[in-house]
């Protein structure tokens, strides 16, 4: 686990246990340092994981009340929620439901592989539907559709810093997961519109809006079904998979 401090108050936490696997990328958990709150932008693989975080957080800053925010129901995103079981858990209502039809599959699908621990599915326990505001501690999360469905944001406009989750990938999207790709173009303008100096990625490092610009050059691309060209075999591999995933997917 490596820990970074963002902005005036903001902690990245980033993982490993995905690099040396197929996914081929770290992980993040973005912590927000609110007045009274600590702000966790999803959980990650587990209890095992949050204890850290925690452990860090309280000895550094001392105890807080914790809210949970799961950017999408994706396992990667959601398997330590157990942690925070008494705490409040938001989403978006679309991530809370396919988190109660998909998450026992998942867990079983992925659990040999990447679980450290007995992984008990806990669904969010507060959701939304447009936005949900926490306006004395300066933070918003907000329905944001693109990489899958149900996907949101958090924007922190004390920092402004905007939590993007799988949304942004760098230079462009991976795993799309979804086929509305002019939904996925509405999010990327708005968060232009936001206009943030930070930008949080759940796979990658801390960037700024111009990877905003590359992601929704990308998206616009496929859109028009222009024939787009890379060099490099890495990202190559990307857009083959978005468009296999695509081709696969028409409704």
């Amino acid at each position: 686990m490596e820990i970074k401090h963002v902005g005036k108050r903001g902690i990245l936490f980033t993982f490993f246990e995905l690099k040396n696997s197929k996914y081929d990328c770290v992980t993040n958990v973005y912590v927000i340092k609110g007045n009274k709150h600590f702000f966790i932008c999803d959980t990650y693989l587990g209890p095992h994981f949050m204890k850290k975080i925690k452990e860090y957080l309280e000895s550094n800053f001392g105890k807080k009340k914790y809210i949970i925010f799961n950017s999408h129901s994706h396992w990667d995103h959601i398997w330590g929620n157990s942690e925070f079981h008494n705490c409040m858990i938001i989403s978006h209502k679309k991530c809370r439901d396919l988190i109660e039809k998909n998450g026992e599959d998942e867990l079983i699908q992925k659990a040999e592989l990447f679980a450290k621990e007995n992984i008990h599915i806990v669904l969010p326990n507060n959701t939304f539907e447009e936005k949900i505001k926490f306006q004395e501690e300066g933070l918003e999360f907000f329905y944001s559709p693109g990489h899958t469905e149900d996907s949101a944001s958090c924007y922190d406009y004390i920092n402004n810093t905007l939590f993007v989750g799988d949304n942004i990938d760098d230079p462009i999207p991976s795993y799309i997961c979804w086929t509305q790709l002019e939904k996925y173009k509405e999010t990327l303008e708005q968060y232009i519109k936001i206009n943030p100096d930070i930008v949080v990625q759940s796979h990658g490092d801390i960037t700024n809006k111009d990877v905003i610009r590359k992601n929704l050059d990308y998206i616009s691309k496929l859109i028009r079904n222009e024939k787009i060209e890379f060099h490099d075999k890495d990202l190559l591999k990307k857009h083959l998979d978005n468009m296999e995933y695509l081709r696969s997917n028409v409704i």
